[in-house]
């Protein structure tokens, strides 16, 4: 089963005519027109966007063709996925819902910003002669939001 037909089987099971079910997804009326007329592949925003609206959606399903349409009865998604979309404040960039590692740095409810720090080669021998040699920063990396980035 292709994209354009899975989207009209949610829309019939949930009982939603295009504008329900585009508002519902958070998608234009013409991307769903386009979709269905062949001229758009139903894209993976789409699909998160559909998963978002519909939690009790396989996402097995909807992505990989596999398994039932819709979760076993109570087990809906409670909790944040890759995939969740939250409302943004206006003026506000969307924050991801993404755990953060030991390598990034949370600022301001911005984006984790992941930092790359680099050693010089001195510093990069074996892990048992860690604590006998002074590590220091050789290179730090930021990356924005953007998609730029910036040496320090």
């Amino acid at each position: 089963m292709n994209g354009i037909e899975k989207i009209k089987k949610i829309m019939a099971e949930e009982k939603l005519n295009a504008k329900q079910f585009s508002d519902r997804v958070g998608i234009s009326q013409s991307t769903l027109s386009n979709i269905f007329k062949g001229r758009n592949e139903v894209s993976l925003g789409v699909m998160q966007r559909i998963l978002n609206a519909f939690r009790t959606i396989s996402s097995d399903w909807l992505i990989l063709d596999s398994g039932p349409m819709y979760r076993p009865k109570g087990s809906e998604a409670v909790q944040d996925t890759l995939f969740d979309i939250r409302p943004v404040e206006p003026d506000t960039p969307p924050v991801a819902n993404l755990p953060q590692s030991d390598n990034q740095q949370n600022i301001g409810g911005q984006l984790p910003i992941p930092v790359a720090v680099t050693t010089n080669a001195k510093s990069k021998k074996n892990t048992a002669d860690l604590g006998k040699t002074e590590r220091r920063v050789d290179k730090i990396i930021i990356y924005y939001t953007d998609g730029t980035f910036e040496e320090r």
